[in-house]
């Protein structure tokens, strides 16, 4: 049993050894070493731009909210006619005359 024990444990010692023994690592202080190509996807790689209908322009989209011409309620020149007669308009809630 502890042959075997001592044999796992050697082998689990040396093992991180022989992995980093295969994998050279390039100096990083050396200018003519060999880089790997990176590969970085964009992030603009399958953007499309929202595109608008056609649009009216701002003349039409003013006539649709514009009120139409026969429809005004504000008559020019005239004062609204008064619902009480004997009143002038200018009395406040609760005075009296």
């Amino acid at each position: 049993m502890r042959t075997i024990s001592a044999a796992l444990l050697g082998a689990g010692a040396v093992l991180p050894l022989l992995a980093h023994a295969t994998t050279v690592v390039p100096d990083p202080t050396d200018a003519g070493a060999s880089v790997p190509a990176v590969i970085v996807q964009s992030a603009f790689s399958g953007y499309q731009s929202w595109q608008d209908g056609d649009a009216p322009s701002w003349q039409e989209l003013n006539r649709a909210v514009a009120p139409s011409r026969g429809k005004t309620a504000v008559k020019h020149g005239r004062q609204p006619v008064a619902a009480h007669e004997g009143t002038n308009g200018h009395e406040h809630g609760g005075e009296s005359k």
